[in-house]
């Protein structure tokens, strides 16, 4: 299971080598992003603490849709005029935190192996009842393991 500290041994190599595109604010975006879009998961683990139930996945930001308004956003932002320090590198700065999200979701794809690319819709996983066995989280049975442990431990 890919956790924080393994996607910063990919994310801070990328942010640090696309600060010349972006600048440092777009790279701190991206790097920031990349790392602690995990930080959903302490919902999941709240709802395991306080329910005592391991068979659900919120993590509402593990979401492709919520990546595509994303990139729309970033889009739309690059093609409005910049009238200010700040209006010019916010296009930058979610530019950063759009390729820091996809950079994260698809690591998460490649090293937790869901049975479907569902598992990261939030469409899906609502349509499903954030159901873990129906979201494509079924075949693994430590899924969210840490449940029960200090947050921190999840790191």
């Amino acid at each position: 299971m890919a956790r924080p500290r393994f996607h910063a041994l990919l994310t801070i190599p990328v942010a640090w080598h696309l600060r010349h595109r972006w600048g440092y604010p777009g790279a701190l975006a991206l790097a920031t992003m990349g790392i602690l879009i995990d930080g959903d998961h302490l919902i999941d683990w709240a709802w395991m603490r306080f329910t005592g139930q391991r068979d659900r996945f919120l993590a509402p930001l593990h979401a492709w849709e919520l990546l595509g308004l994303s990139a729309g956003l970033a889009w739309w932002l690059r093609r409005r005029p910049a009238s200010t320090p700040i209006a010019h590198e916010l296009p930058r700065m979610v530019a950063g935190l759009t390729f820091g999200w996809w950079l994260h979701l698809t690591q998460d794809m490649v090293f937790n192996r869901p049975d479907h690319a569902g598992a990261y819709s939030l469409i899906y996983r609502i349509w499903q009842g954030f159901d873990r066995d129906r979201t494509g989280w079924g075949n693994h049975k430590t899924f969210h393991q840490w449940g029960h442990s200090p947050w921190w431990t999840w790191l």
